[in-house]
Parts: C-alpha cells; structure tokens; sequence
C-alpha cells in the first residue's frame, strides 16, 4: 500500500475504505490503565460500574482513539503515514458518541475528507482522514479526525521541520475539598503542572503491541535513522495518552466534588497535535488549564468544561497540545 502512497499528491479527497475488526478485552483496558496510569473506576472497577449507564466497565476513550491509529496503520497504513516517506500523524480529534464496552468488537470507517497546504513549510501539506468506529450492531460511537502531514513531489529532498509554540503561564487551580464545584465555579485560565513522565523503550513496545500501529518510526531502527527524526520515535498517541494519564490520576480536578452524575454525560472529546517528535528518553510533563466553560443553550442545567494541555519535555519544548471536553452540571442542578 505505502509503495502508492509516495507523496501528497497521489492522496485523492473522496478516498474511502473500512478496516478489519478487532474485539476489544477486559486485558486491553487494565494493560492500557498500566501504561497511561488512568485508574479511573469506570474503566477498572466491576462492581462499581455494574449498576452504572453502562452495566459495565468501558474502555477509556483514548484507548478506542488509539485503536483507530492501530487498525488503520494495519489496514490502510497511508492514512497514518506508516511507510511513506517524510511524513508522520500529525493530529486526532475523537468525539464519543458512545462507549466502548468490555468483548464489544469495533471497525473503522473512513474517508478522505481534506487535502491542505502547509502554511509554515510549502513543500508539504495535510491529508485530513474523516473516521467513525462502529461497533458489531454496526452502531456508532465515536467519529473524528486525523490528519497526516506528507511531502510534496516537486520538494524531493526537503525534510520535516517543527514548530513549537512557547510554554503557558498558568494561575494555580486550588480546590476545596469540601465544596460543590459546578460548571460556574472554574476558572478559565487556572491550572497545574503535573508531574514528568520519561519515555522508555518498554513503553514504545507495549503501546504498539496494545494497539496494534507498528510503524517503522516506532518499530524499524534503520529506517528510523534514515529519516528526519535520525532514530526511533514514541507514537504520538502514546505519548498524549500517557502524559494525559498523569492528568487524570493526578490532576485537581479529581478532588472536586461534583454536583450530580444526572446531568453529566462524561467525557466527550479529545484531541490533540504532535507538534515536534518525542524520543525513547525524552520525559514530558503535563501543564493543563480550564480553557473554556460553556452552558448549554437547550439544557441548562448543565454545560461543556473544556480543558488544554501542553506536552512539554526536559528542554522546554512544547512537543503537543492538546484538549479535552467534559459534561459538567451547572449550579441551576443546586437549586
């Protein structure tokens, strides 16, 4: 496939294709809880989620996003850059429609759905991938984006470069462990930095394992030193993922008590661009904010909490960025 697959211009808008199936197991989500450090009880604990909306333990959202990298790597390896020259993933943006639950079985459909110049380096440019997982009802549950960053034809010889923007200034995000916190009551602009994670070979090798996306920039040590980066490289996904994980275990957000499960639908969102490369040895630290707090129109008891990420590593380069989207009760649910 990636023989076809040279450059941008043989990427057609219109360009569409399903993926072969994978199950999703209960070892897949406490593997992956293992590797990212997201131990949230919806994802580990049985007895807890069985009386819950969904009778059951869920895979974590960015497992499913992570899956769709490694079935489409497997099963249409261009969309994800694997074995075409110069170019890499470059971005995911998943909704959840749905949840992933434990034996469920999923697949890929996708489409071509954008082609773009690169503003910052003419001689590439993005292939925008339309996705959405189905489940063995052929019921839909999530649906997003990737985007892969290629060469062009007429720039042979031209190789990737990265732009980073400058690490954010966050005011600290305190919470009271006694108080109600309501959609109302966070603060855009607050935040934390979270502990560091450092990269490590066993890292690289359970994540493709676990996914299922062996690209040769993760996998293949000699085609990795003949390209831009000069040596293996951590998936994008993992790193995001693992990073993301510190958040969600961590984070101070996990300490504030909520105003009620009935006006909260969860998680909705992530998505994240790889800005620069993260390699096997590099630590990342996570610094988030509340970026944006939004009522809904139709329902306003509750609202979206949207909050940004930054992966920066041990040389103060900002290697992602990323954000996630949460349902959260506003305080019209206290009255």
């Amino acid at each position: 496939m990636s023989a076809k697959f040279q450059y941008f211009e043989d990427y057609q808008v219109g360009q569409e294709g399903v993926t072969g199936t994978r199950t999703v197991g209960a070892p897949d989500i406490v593997a992956f809880a293992c590797l990212t450090c997201d131990y949230a009880p919806v994802h580990i604990d049985r007895h807890l989620t069985a009386s819950g909306p969904y009778g059951g333990r869920i895979a974590h959202g960015l497992l499913g996003s992570s899956l769709v990298t490694g079935l489409l790597s497997l099963y249409a390896p261009q969309i994800v850059g694997r074995g075409v020259p110069e170019s890499y993933l470059y971005s995911f943006d998943t909704n959840y429609r749905g949840a992933i639950a434990i034996d469920d079985t999923i697949k890929i459909r996708w489409r071509v759905a954008e082609k773009k110049d690169d503003p910052d380096q003419p001689g590439f440019g993005f292939i925008a991938t339309a996705f959405e997982v189905v489940n063995q009802e052929e019921r839909s549950i999530y649906e997003g984006t990737v985007a892969t960053k290629v060469r062009k034809q007429a720039a042979q010889g031209e190789r990737l470069q990265f732009k980073t923007p400058k690490p954010w200034q966050v005011r600290p995000l305190v919470i009271d462990p006694e108080k109600i916190y309501c959609l109302e009551d966070f603060i855009e602009g607050e935040g934390e930095v979270m502990a560091g994670r450092t990269f490590t070979e066993a890292d690289v090798v359970n994540f493709m394992g676990l996914s299922g996306d062996y690209n040769p920039l993760y996998a293949d040590a000699v085609y990795a030193r003949e390209s831009t980066f000069g040596e293996r490289i951590v998936p994008g996904m993992l790193a995001f993922t693992a990073t993301f994980g510190f958040w969600a275990r961590d984070g101070a957000l996990t300490t504030a008590k909520s105003p009620g499960a009935a006006t909260e639908a969860g998680h909705l969102n992530d998505g994240a661009t790889f800005l620069a490369p993260v390699k096997i040895g590099d630590t990342l630290r996570c610094t988030y904010k509340v970026a944006e707090t939004r009522v809904s129109r139709t329902k306003p008891d509750r609202g979206v909490l949207k909050f940004g990420f930054q992966m920066i590593n041990q040389r103060n380069e900002v290697v992602q960025e990323g954000q996630t989207l949460m349902m959260r009760g506003t305080r019209a649910t206290l009255r």
